[in-house]
């Protein structure tokens, strides 16, 4: 840009300005897709004000923050929202922050507190009783009167704690999945019942509920728009959970399927072809739900996830690089189609996160606790993984372990490729082509 003449130079100068620090930012994005940050502003370009308990609350610097969306607030603008607001059943933290709120008052009003409430003018108190219909309130919401999502997950979880006590603390590396030739017993030089060397029907029937699991998720209404602050779950994140659960569910049953027909090379191709499928047909299927339900090309579902407030660049940056590293390596085991367990033990964060998220909408835990959470059941699937490799070096059968490093060392490059702008399918079509022309040599499938 020519600045020899200021006056008329300046507005060509300031554009020059801008393109350049525009340009610096895309990229940065492209070089580092972790280096990009939640949004942080929660304020809406319009004015939103709405009425709870006499007062008048100014709502539009917060709204985006809204744990129910920003459309709930927008809907009630210029309303009486406080019978909305009651049958939420809000916490005593949410219904101190309306004072910060008010602008003005139509009358002197006193918030109830969730241990009182009002009735015709007069104030009475809570009884057991009804604190026990408000916690039952938040749990069994207006889309699932049965209860039917929680029993589900509550299934979920415990039968995730017992495949997980399994796999850590017994050398049965499959989690009770069973083995035609009994990894275990191989391993550790053991001898075993002749009925335990055979797959039985029980762990394929209890993927079932984590099936429906995924797919009954989608009777809540949700925002569309991630909620700005705080880690709560928004449309394309569960979009993204379903396909990438199902995705898991469905190679493990298909190793499991291997086994049960003693890898009869028909069932064998079988399910290493249909895993090889799902891994790519989910990949497809997250791009058309980001392409359909993403709000702003800018976010990302690991990316931009909000993180605690006082969180450092430094301890961020490490959370994103384990969390989207174990979604490559989530899917290495998912093309493994050896052990049923492995594409079982990655589904615990994938549906994991979304339970963690609904306990931060509802203010049972905070974001800081959610992240905590979240990464500690990564972990738990990495314990598996090195549990494993280290009981294989322990009884020197090295070439039972050799698979599952290689394969993390693929994942480590694949995801380094795709954290430096190379397209998904690029990196996964030759990956997942080598695994279908000559996979099954250099993998340990047999011995399951």
């Amino acid at each position: 840009c020519n600045q020899k003449n200021p006056t008329t130079v300046k507005p060509s100068y300031l554009l020059c300005t801008m393109l350049k620090q525009q340009q610096t930012q895309q990229k940065c994005i492209s070089n580092d897709r972790l280096l990009r940050k939640a949004e942080r502003n929660t304020s809406l370009d319009q004015e939103c004000i709405i009425q709870i308990h006499g007062m008048h609350l100014d709502v539009s610097k917060w709204a985006c923050a809204h744990p129910g969306g920003r459309r709930i607030l927008q809907k009630f603008h210029e309303k009486d929202a406080t019978k909305a607001f009651q049958a939420v059943g809000h916490s005593d933290t949410a219904r101190a922050m309306l004072v910060d709120f008010r602008i003005e008052c139509s009358r002197s009003v006193v918030v109830p507190s969730s241990s009182s409430f009002s009735v015709g003018g007069v104030r009475k108190r809570h009884t057991s009783s009804t604190t026990v219909k408000r916690i039952v309130s938040k749990l069994f919401t207006k889309e699932d009167p049965w209860g039917l999502h929680k029993t589900l997950g509550m299934f979920s979880l415990c039968h995730f704690a017992y495949r997980f006590y399994i796999l850590l603390f017994t050398n049965d590396f499959s989690a009770g999945f069973g083995s035609r030739s009994n990894t275990f017993a191989t391993i550790t030089g053991t001898e075993v019942d002749g009925s335990a060397a055979h797959c039985n029907y029980t762990p394929i029937i209890c993927l079932i509920p984590h099936a429906f699991l995924s797919l009954s998720s989608l009777i809540f209404h949700i925002e569309k728009e991630c909620v700005v602050g705080k880690p709560m779950i928004w449309q394309e994140f569960r979009a993204h959970n379903i396909i990438f659960g199902m995705r898991s569910i469905v190679c493990s049953a298909m190793a499991w399927l291997s086994i049960h027909h003693h890898h009869q090379p028909i069932w064998r191709h079988l399910a290493v072809y249909t895993s090889c499928f799902a891994v790519l047909a989910s990949s497809k299927s997250a791009d058309w739900a980001t392409h359909n339900l993403r709000h702003n090309s800018f976010e990302s579902t690991t990316a931009t996830m909000p993180y605690w407030e006082g969180c450092n660049s430094t301890t961020e940056y490490v959370f994103k690089y384990v969390y989207a590293l174990s979604q490559f390596a989530a899917t290495m085991v998912c093309l493994h189609v050896s052990n049923p367990a492995w594409p079982l033990v990655v589904l615990l964060p994938i549906q994991g996160a979304s339970f963690l998220m609904t306990l931060v909408r509802k203010g049972i835990i905070s974001a800081y606790s959610y992240h905590l959470l979240y990464m500690a059941s990564i972990l738990l699937v990495f314990a598996v993984g090195i549990r494993y490799i280290i009981s294989c070096i322990w009884y020197e059968e090295y070439s039972l372990s050799a698979d599952l490093l290689v394969s993390f060392g693929i994942a480590f490059v694949a995801y380094q490729l795709r954290r430096f702008g190379c397209d998904k399918f690029t990196i996964w079509i030759p990956i997942v082509a080598c695994r279908l022309a000559r996979g099954d040599p250099y993998i340990n499938w047999d011995v399951w």
